[in-house]
């Protein structure tokens, strides 16, 4: 549920190139990496135990399955307005009209479809398997929560500075082998920043998201308010504000199923 921004990031850097079509040394050193990690190692179970507790905790976040949110992105002085709907596990769809012009984006299980009038493609076509690897993620709704069982990869790397914030660094490993990494705050244990590379198109797409403004939704806690920077378009920043986010509402699966005309 922290990955909202990053979700609308994603679909937009989709769009972008889509539109586009372009965008160790010593044996002290040895023993000191792997001491840290030992010590790292201890702690990562008590740091993500400790951010879950802070998401809400695991009662509630087992019980989260599904939601829809609507959100809206200030980029290069357009208003540009985001619904997404999510079901745990199974699900993601996100609409946005920009210009006018509406795109959709849904991955359904394994696969995925869109329909980009902006990329010339005003009826439903099935997205590239690249594409649809890097936003599957998009339908895991509770993020560090219970990443062993999911089969996620997680390393302490340290300790950081972020914006006057002491932060700990934690590496993610999904299972299709996506990584993120994850600036939890030291104080609130929320996440602070989050920084996503993906491969769209044969392209290396990086996408930095800072969160803010956290509040409770039904026992959950949440970010409503995203700065986002990706490579896919460099010099800009994003903001994202939610407007209203429904936790485990009623959501017809068929909305996933991909139009055939």
């Amino acid at each position: 549920m922290q990955y909202w921004g990053v979700n609308a990031v994603q679909k937009l850097n989709n769009q972008i190139v889509m539109r586009n079509s372009t965008v160790f040394k010593t044996f002290i050193f040895l023993f000191i990496t792997a001491l840290t990690g030992t010590v790292y190692g201890q702690n990562l179970d008590e740091i993500i135990s400790k951010h879950v507790k802070a998401m809400g905790g695991g009662d509630k976040l087992s019980k989260l399955q599904s939601l829809k949110i609507t959100a809206e992105m200030d980029v290069m002085n357009m208003k540009v307005p985001i619904n997404t709907t999510i079901i745990q596990n199974k699900g993601f769809r996100s609409e946005t009209t920009v210009q006018g012009m509406k795109v959709v984006q849904v991955i359904n299980g394994n696969t995925g479809w869109s329909i980009n009038p902006m990329a010339g493609e005003p009826k439903a076509t099935v997205l590239p398997e690249e594409a649809v690897k890097s936003m599957s993620a998009e339908t895991d709704l509770t993020g560090l929560y219970n990443y062993k069982e999911k089969g996620y990869t997680l390393t302490l790397d340290g300790e950081e500075d972020l914006a006057g914030a002491k932060v700990y660094k934690v590496s993610m490993t999904l299972k299709n082998g996506i990584r993120r990494i994850n600036y939890l705050s030291k104080d609130t244990f929320y996440i602070l920043k989050i920084v996503v590379q993906t491969t769209i198109n044969g392209q290396d797409v990086k996408s930095e998201n800072t969160q803010s403004d956290f509040r409770q939704v039904d026992g959950i806690t949440y970010p409503f308010t995203s700065e986002v920077t990706t490579s896919a378009m460099p010099g800009a920043t994003m903001a994202l504000k939610i407007q209203s986010l429904e936790v485990n509402p009623k959501i017809d699966p068929a909305i996933f199923t991909m139009p055939t005309h």
